[in-house]
């Protein structure tokens, strides 16, 4: 991931196209994001909110920790939680280390999250160290395009200019594979295929994963 106090120029084009594409994907992901969202409770951590597209989806009385290591994403983040009544505290950090106690918190969501980390797995295991036994961490993530497909070309071809647009994310990262690895022992992936308006990044999944119960083992 690039220095991002020295892309603040770059860092606000995305803010714009990350909030462009808000509505369309409410419109393919909201209600399900509604239930996954809008279903937890006490203390949720979401992992990268941006510009926080998210804020719309959390139930009265929740408190967010937004892990979000962009300043310049802070104000329109903050103006969303402000607009949705949620109560928001920013903490400027990367995912592959939070700086919340272990088996804390009662949710993490993380959307578009994992192709723009360094170290992806690690951040699945910080989401996981962080969630109390029983919580669920919540995610939708754009993925590589199967083997076979033509947008598998197109990825490969976009894959040095898409990272610069977006401060180094990855379009071509085996994202479910790397989440069925990792150490939640339930975990649920649903593959989306959202047609060539998508362009690129046309193959995503959603998903939730759940940490072990206390007294039960975990991968």
């Amino acid at each position: 991931m690039p220095d991002l106090t020295k892309q603040k120029w770059r860092s606000k084009i995305e803010a714009k196209l990350l909030d462009s594409g808000a509505k369309d994907r409410h419109r393919i992901y909201g209600e399900r994001k509604q239930e996954a969202i809008g279903a937890m409770s006490g203390t949720v951590v979401e992992l990268g909110p941006g510009t926080g597209v998210n804020m719309r989806y959390y139930a009265s009385g929740v408190k967010v920790i937004a892990i979000e290591p962009n300043p310049v994403m802070h104000d329109p983040l903050r103006a969303k939680a402000d607009e949705h009544g949620v109560d928001l505290e920013i903490r400027t950090l990367r995912g592959e280390s939070i700086d919340v106690e272990d088996a804390s918190v009662d949710g993490v969501v993380g959307t578009l999250l994992l192709c723009g980390v360094d170290d992806p797995a690690q951040v699945v295991r910080e989401a996981h160290r962080i969630l109390k036994p029983g919580g669920t961490y919540f995610f939708v993530e754009h993925v590589e395009s199967p083997d076979g497909h033509r947008n598998r070309t197109v990825q490969k071809v976009l894959v040095r200019p898409h990272r610069w647009m977006f401060n180094g994310c990855e379009i071509t990262r085996n994202t479910a594979s790397l989440l069925e690895a990792g150490p939640f022992e339930s975990i649920e992936v649903t593959e989306v295929d959202r047609g060539r308006a998508a362009l690129w990044v046309r193959h995503q999944i959603i998903g939730e994963a759940v940490k072990a119960d206390c007294g039960k083992s975990s991968k």
